[in-house]
């Protein structure tokens, strides 16, 4: 289109998602500016901005949908499997048979990982993550919210999980298969 100015309007948000993780890996979350993800994606700032509000915002793209795939992969798990193999299983079949995802997800792990213990982004997964395991947990067992030990399990079952994860997303393994099953041979939970 003659006098057209500015560059093409992105495919969609997964678009300058892929391209924001890019930056991210490279030159670390907090050096990625708005400005270098808008060049990275091909689109202008103002274009960008339609798109997402903030760094935080293209992070999290996804992530709501994800969260909801591993809560129904739960759900779906055999009712008579242990609950620490349950939730194995159950986080294994969101990474099964996805490259794109594998790739991805092994960038943003990278990039939680490399976040502060305390960060809001590290925690925000930690808590809502987690929230899903203790609630599958306290469903499963018919136990209260205030069952230590069915807290102590949840929170153990996925800290052996994010350890997987992490170990995981800085290799050069296709699949999370082998780090998973040394994570859950790591823990015995008893409720």
């Amino acid at each position: 289109m003659a006098g057209r100015r500015g560059h093409p309007r992105a495919t969609s948000h997964d678009a300058i998602h892929a391209a924001a993780i890019e930056l991210f890996h490279e030159v670390g979350y907090a050096e990625t500016t708005m400005p270098m993800i808008a060049e990275r994606a091909g689109v202008g700032r103002s274009t960008l901005f339609r798109y997402f509000s903030s760094r935080a915002q293209i992070l999290w793209h996804g992530y709501a949908e994800h969260t909801e795939e591993f809560r129904l992969a739960l759900t779906a798990q055999p009712a008579g499997l242990d609950p620490a193999d349950r939730a194995f299983a159950a986080y294994r079949s969101i990474w099964a048979d996805q490259p794109q995802r594998t790739t991805i997800g092994k960038q943003l792990t990278r990039i939680l990982d490399d976040e502060p213990p305390g960060s809001t982004d590290r925690a925000r997964v930690a808590d809502a993550w987690g929230a899903l395991v203790l609630d599958d947990l306290l469903e499963r067992t018919g136990r209260s919210a205030d069952d230590v030990a069915v807290r102590a399990a949840a929170m153990a079952i996925w800290a052996a999980i994010w350890a997987a994860v992490t170990a995981f997303a800085r290799s050069d393994a296709a699949t999370i298969d082998e780090h998973l099953a040394l994570a859950r041979a790591a823990i015995d939970v008893r409720l």
